[in-house]
């Protein structure tokens, strides 16, 4: 499934596949281009150099870059944002080479929403970046009823969390809360901590010279067996052999 909603300024690309596909290289020339992976993994050159993204984890292609994006047999769901970067001149400097991001969920509503108005008819620009600049500012929406929740994981997700004192936040029960929880976000507050804790846990490996064992303590698990064993599943390898390939970022001659 591939769709394209196109305003002035901006142009939101859709694509959900499975197989193996590749893009032609493209110039972003005077726009940004924000690539998030909604489901799988996709693999992305951005001029002499590869990375490997997964599901919740996204790329800021910045102006005057070539790229082209590639997948293997997995089945692969993304989402990529082209617009002038005038539009996004004042998160100049806040915006990284690479970061995770939150947005998933809304992202798959608002898709969903916009593309209900007749391709995006009666949606303005401004909603749009309204919506990137959130969400690379890497904020969360105040109005969602899970937003203290998700603050109070973003803050403290190396430390010990307890579903009992998160569901009190939101005045439910226990079991009402990771009910709700899951159909709001899409998994559950468990996998939302561990997956916070993978996220930074894979910063750490790309950017820094800890030891697997100062990492696990830095980012909330128990051990580097536990460690090990969430980022092999979730990663595919593990820490050791993650941090050896430069957190899957390959320079090509």
């Amino acid at each position: 499934m591939e769709q394209l909603l196109t305003l002035p300024d901006v142009t939101i690309h859709y694509v959900s596949s499975i197989g193996d596909w590749t893009t032609e290289r493209e110039e972003s020339v005077e726009d940004i281009v924000w690539v998030l992976v909604l489901g799988g993994k996709i693999g992305i050159e951005v001029d002499v150099f590869e990375y490997r993204l997964q599901d919740s984890e996204s790329i800021v292609i910045q102006p005057n870059q070539s790229f082209r994006l590639f997948a293997d047999s997995t089945e692969t769901t993304y989402v990529s944002f082209r617009f002038t970067a005038s539009r996004l001149s004042g998160f100049k400097n806040r915006i990284n080479p690479m970061l995770p991001s939150i947005a998933v969920m809304s992202t798959r509503r608002l898709l969903g929403e916009w593309s209900s108005r007749e391709l995006l008819g009666n949606a303005s620009t401004d909603d749009v970046m309204t919506f990137i600049r959130h969400h690379l500012s890497d904020s969360i929406v105040d109005e969602d009823i899970f937003a203290p929740v998700l603050r109070v994981i973003h803050d403290s997700y190396h430390t010990e969390l307890r579903i009992e004192d998160l569901s009190r936040i939101v005045h439910q029960s226990k079991y009402q809360f990771i009910r709700s929880f899951r159909e709001r976000i899409g998994q559950t507050p468990y996998q939302y901590i561990t997956r916070q804790r993978l996220i930074h846990a894979k910063s750490l490996l790309r950017y820094s010279d800890l030891t697997l064992l100062a990492i696990s303590q830095e980012v909330g698990f128990n051990s580097p067996a536990q460690l090990n064993r969430h980022f092999a599943e979730w990663v595919g390898c593990t820490p050791a052999r993650f941090r050896e390939n430069k957190g899957h970022q390959l320079k090509r001659d």
